[in-house]
């Protein structure tokens, strides 16, 4: 039984870690300049009803702004998204990632000037048990597949990429200290919304997870 103890004792110290995420992550992401960022709130979302005394996948999301001579313009929401843990089963049999019995923190971007907890399906933003995304049919893979891209049927996928709604995903176990998180995290996060070139937007040694979509774009 020590080892029941021993795997709560590790849920319990990790969601404790996780909880102070949001008052530290609008300092770690350090807006460069041309860009602001609100602070982060957790998202309606963090709770499953079916397992409310446990985190299995929580997000907490802050504005991005592009600043301006008079006022700032909201351009899209920032997420981050604790997938600690997956139980939905895929609908397509395909083989498993290697990250898919990893926990990690997604990275997401949603573009608009009011987007909301209202205005994205956070099943768009999960993954299966095998570690590919829920809705993989509606993603296109950039960056080796570092990076993807979510597109509704008949949206182009050759936009700013301020204008665009992605996310990566990045193992917890690839971040134990807040320079990890800045360079798997928040350095590719800032470099996508730069329109940094393809192919320079993740380090070589990048421990971002990998999806091998069907569909696929070197922009």
């Amino acid at each position: 039984m020590s080892n029941v103890y021993n795997s709560f004792a590790n849920v319990v110290k990790i969601t404790s870690e996780l909880s102070t995420l949001q008052q530290s992550a609008r300092d770690l992401f350090q807006a460069p300049e041309a860009y602001g960022l609100s602070s982060f709130a957790w998202t309606p979302h963090e709770k499953s009803a079916e397992h409310e005394w446990v985190c299995i996948w929580a997000a907490i999301g802050a504005t991005v702004f592009a600043e301006g001579e008079k006022k700032n313009k909201p351009i899209g929401r920032l997420l981050l998204c604790m997938d600690l843990f997956r139980q939905t089963a895929p609908a397509v049999v395909r083989t498993a990632l290697p990250h898919s019995t990893e926990s990690f923190l997604t990275c997401v971007f949603i573009a608009g000037n009011n987007v909301t907890d209202k205005t994205y399906d956070p099943a768009s933003l999960q993954f299966t048990t095998d570690g590919w995304p829920v809705v993989a049919d509606l993603f296109v893979a950039h960056e080796g597949g570092r990076l993807i891209q979510y597109l509704e049927p008949g949206e182009q996928d050759n936009a700013d990429w301020t204008k665009r709604a992605w996310l990566f995903a990045v193992p917890l176990s690839a971040m134990p200290d807040r320079d990890h998180f800045r360079k798997e995290l928040v350095d590719p996060f800032w470099s996508t919304m730069k329109n940094k070139s393809p192919g320079t937007i993740f380090s070589e040694s990048s421990a971002a997870c990998r999806f091998p979509l069907a569909r696929s774009s070197v922009g």
